[in-house]
């Protein structure tokens, strides 16, 4: 039970390690934690358990004295707007983000929409101590059900007065089946793009591909951007906090290349300004963000990190390599449909092709690899590798895992925040080079975990 509560979230398999009465417990810690009053609204993704982990949530968040406000199956940028925008003094997300159907949880956020980082250890604590502050029968919350066209129709009139296309644009757009099949067809429609859609239809079974978008299940996004000639495609997570794109000749662009290009037009209107990147993005972000007047501010992975720097440094545009991407002068968290908006509106200003914008942002070889490492062991694991790279003298960045930094290149292993996993993120000038620190990492790896068996 303890490993469902994570660095941002509460996440497990449904009816396994999340039943609904978990849910309800959740509820109630999290509604002890805010002091059993304000007003908090509450929305999910459209997973088959979320409307059932919803209810129970609500059901023991409103137990403890608070107002619930249900604003429905939404993406979770619209969410954190209504949050953010509305009289609400905190807000709740039923998801399991990109991970498979079985999966489900909840993600609390603050009063401004973005996430909790160091609140989640005292809701865990609050949870496990089971203390609930339960409201007199007479003193309970209200719940409220709002109406999700409103929620949504307020959050495209945003988005649409202050971004539009100067010339049509042909686009495809690959939901995932996930919640941003309600939303993001219309807002483009609406700028003036040409919109043809892929797995449209919300269903938490996630039937066209895998929720998480990648570039092994954005094949069909590819094919459909080049056969039809499109300027290019967006692939979206299952609760829209994530976006890939896919450039005009149907290719997956990196993470990093597109945020350089957002960053950089950001950048050319405001003169200068602090651009946020976690640990594991490329150094090509430092090359190119300093050259167009910007200082590059590295964090560690996470969404909510990224969000607690945006407002330490001021910062006018944050990417993670998850494909999260952050545009402050709109809202202080993530949100990939603004971003595919913003992007569409580069490229229709321009009159340049995103793979050309693209090819001329350089590349080195990087790598990713995911190394299975039980919840139970994995930070103790970390740790002894780090305890080791000491001992043997390597130049390292702890913001985040171990990054083991050389003059050629970088090698970063870190514990997921998700997942019963240890990441590894390397890059060099060569791929022989790559090969080099991936054995060097491996090496690592096994002899920590061969100290724990």
């Amino acid at each position: 039970m303890e490993y469902i509560f994570r660095a941002y979230d509460v996440r497990g398999v449904f009816n396994v390690e999340v039943t609904a009465d978990v849910a309800a417990r959740i509820g109630m810690a999290y509604g002890t934690y805010l002091g059993g009053e304000g007003r908090v609204l509450v929305a999910r993704d459209p997973r088959i358990t979320s409307e059932i982990f919803e209810r129970a949530f609500c059901s023991g968040l409103a137990s403890t004295g608070v107002d619930v406000y249900l604003a429905g199956m939404v993406p979770i940028p619209v969410a954190n707007f209504a949050i953010a925008r509305g009289d609400y003094d905190a807000g709740a997300y039923v998801t399991a983000s990109h991970n498979p159907p079985e999966y489900n949880g909840v993600r609390f956020r603050r009063s401004d929409g973005t996430g909790y980082t160091k609140e989640n250890a005292e809701v865990k604590e609050i949870f496990f101590g089971g203390n609930f502050r339960l409201a007199n029968w007479s003193e309970v919350g209200d719940m409220v059900e709002l109406n999700p066209e409103q929620v949504l129709r307020e959050y495209e009139d945003y988005l649409l007065a202050r971004l539009s296309l100067e010339r049509e644009l042909k686009v495809v757009l690959d939901m995932g089946n996930g919640a941003a099949g309600v939303v993001a067809p219309y807002v483009f429609r609406k700028a003036g793009a040409r919109v043809t859609t892929l797995n449209a239809q919300p269903d938490g079974t996630f039937p066209g591909r895998k929720s998480e978008p990648s570039a092994e299940s954005l094949v069909d996004l590819a094919k459909t951007v080049a056969g039809i000639g499109a300027a290019f495609g967006a692939g979206y997570d299952g609760d829209a906090d994530r976006v890939v794109f896919v450039d005009d000749l149907g290719r997956v662009v990196q993470t990093e290349k597109v945020g350089i290009i957002i960053a950089r037009e950001i950048l050319r209107e405001k003169g200068k300004g602090t651009v946020i990147a976690n640990v594991e993005c490329s150094s090509i972000v430092e090359e190119e963000i300093s050259r167009h007047g910007g200082e590059v501010r590295r964090v560690r992975v996470g969404d909510v990190f990224v969000c607690e720097a945006i407002k330490k440094y001021g910062a006018v545009f944050a990417m993670e390599t998850s494909a999260h991407y952050f545009y402050p002068d709109f809202h202080p968290f993530d949100d990939p449909i603004l971003i595919s908006l913003k992007l569409a509106s580069i490229l229709s200003r321009q009159g340049e092709k995103l793979s050309t914008l693209v090819d001329e942002i350089p590349s080195y070889p990087k790598l990713h690899k995911n190394f299975p490492c039980d919840d139970r062991i994995k930070f103790d694991v970390m740790e002894r590798i780090i305890k080791s790279l000491k001992e043997k003298g390597y130049t390292l960045d702890l913001t985040d895992g171990a990054r083991i930094i050389f003059e050629d290149g970088w090698a970063l292993l870190r514990p997921s925040n998700t997942s019963p996993l240890i990441r590894a993120s390397i890059e060099a000038k060569s791929e022989e080079r790559v090969k080099e620190l991936l054995r060097l990492v491996e090496r690592e790896l096994e002899e920590a975990k061969g100290k724990e068996e």
